[in-house]
């Protein structure tokens, strides 16, 4: 008989989660909540209907695979989805986080821009942070190649908690992205093609709001840690450089503060033990 996965049971109850929550906030207007209760359901619908009746239909293999990697699609309506609770900014957090940068990204930003292979430096991390959209496909198709594909719903398990976790928060704390906000002393720090396709791709395909924690850093983190734990070290240690550069990528590019990178990596982590505590 099909069964949920851990996973799927995530997305079972995220998404009405928020659906609860938008129709329990008139102010967000009718568009909005109609808006978040249909990615609800559509998501609700594609969960069940590949958990429960593609089993059903299809080979186990081609079933299981097409289940391993939908969750990714979730990821990505559940992003859409908490982007509509987007009203309005909540200044005097902004204030402190900005705050914060100032004192100690400042500096580190000013001194790397100085160096004589400062430019090669932020040119890397400014790359790195656009490999973040890339880190989990790898991440599950390393699982694959190493003959872990069993182990796709507890990696799944481990970075949708840690994403999640990290949208969820944005209906409760909405500030602006640092790039946004005209920082003197972050201008300019780098420039080219890469930085320019970064700002096209949240240009056209993000929700305009910074999450707080980081949901890059978190599901990238999620995604080193579950490698470490069930890949040859050489490969989990890999995948956590990787995360750690889109960490410092997102903060010297100014797409994230860096409270949100250091937040982003203690939920992943909270994650990660949760699901190892739990798991078999």
């Amino acid at each position: 008989m099909p069964h949920l996965r851990a996973a799927e049971w995530i997305n079972v109850l995220a998404f009405p989660a928020f659906i609860a929550l938008a129709w329990g906030r008139p102010n967000l207007g009718l568009v909005r909540r109609a808006t978040i209760t249909t990615i609800g359901v559509a998501a609700l619908a594609i969960t069940l209907i590949a958990a429960l009746l593609l089993p059903r239909l299809v080979a186990p293999l081609p079933a299981s695979v097409t289940r391993d990697w939908i969750p990714y699609l979730l990821l990505l309506m559940f992003y859409w989805q908490a982007g509509q609770f987007v009203t309005h900014t909540d200044f005097s957090v902004e204030a402190r986080l900005q705050s914060l940068d100032g004192a100690l990204v400042a500096p580190l930003l000013e001194w790397c821009a100085r160096l004589s292979v400062g430019t090669w430096i932020l040119a890397y991390l400014e790359l790195a942070y656009l490999f973040c959209y890339a880190s989990l496909p790898l991440g599950l198709a390393t699982l694959y190649l190493l003959r872990q594909g069993r182990n796709a719903g507890h990696f799944w398990t481990v970075v949708l908690l840690a994403a999640y976790a990290s949208y969820g928060a944005l209906p409760f704390l909405q500030t602006r992205p640092p790039r946004v906000l005209g920082e003197k002393w972050s201008e300019p720090l780098l420039s080219g093609r890469v930085r320019a396709l970064n700002f096209w791709i949240l240009r056209h395909a993000s929700i305009h709001a910074n999450t707080c924690p980081s949901a890059h850093v978190a599901s990238t983190t999620a995604c080193a840690l579950v490698l470490l734990r069930l890949t040859p070290l050489w490969v989990g240690l890999l995948f956590l450089f990787i995360a750690v550069s889109i960490a410092l990528g997102a903060v010297a590019g100014r797409y994230h503060y860096a409270a949100d990178a250091f937040l982003g990596v203690l939920v992943a982590s909270a994650a990660f033990l949760a699901d190892a505590a739990i798991a078999p």
